[in-house]
């Protein structure tokens, strides 16, 4: 899917109706961080699938599980204190074949909801959320 399909099709904060994906989006996604936490940790401004992982793991609390079997595609796994997983998968839609493998993750595995942010993508494992595939467009 080209960027221009992406952004007609996906949603932005006004529509998410889910809590799990409010308190995702509040917590994780939407706040920027700060020049001299990025300084500190080695993170370009431009990076967010670093930003993303950085913000993840403080979030959550969640500590690293690579290589993790639950999710064996994704570029980066996050284990949360109760169990599950997060998977980071760094750019999608970067060519047809990560696509593909993209759509695989999120359908063959046992993740419960995949967030395309469409330079990263993000699953989890979580049994207390509904099955689920979001297009989120940040804007």
């Amino acid at each position: 899917m080209n960027r221009i399909e992406y952004i007609v099709r996906a949603k932005t904060q006004y529509d998410i109706q889910s809590p799990f994906m409010y308190e995702l989006y509040s917590n994780v996604i939407a706040p920027h961080l700060d020049k001299a936490t990025l300084e500190r940790l080695h993170i370009d401004r431009n990076d967010t699938f670093g930003q993303l992982c950085y913000k993840l793991t403080d979030y959550y609390h969640a500590v690293a599980a690579d290589p993790c079997p639950a999710l064996p595609g994704a570029d980066k796994t996050l284990k949360a204190p109760d169990g599950s997983f997060i998977g980071l998968v760094r750019s999608p839609h970067r060519n047809k074949d990560s696509e593909e493998a993209w759509e695989r993750l999120f359908k063959e595995l046992d993740v419960t909801l995949s967030v395309d942010l469409y330079d990263t993508g993000l699953l989890f494992t979580s049994k207390r959320l509904s099955r689920q595939h979001i297009l989120f467009r940040v804007l």
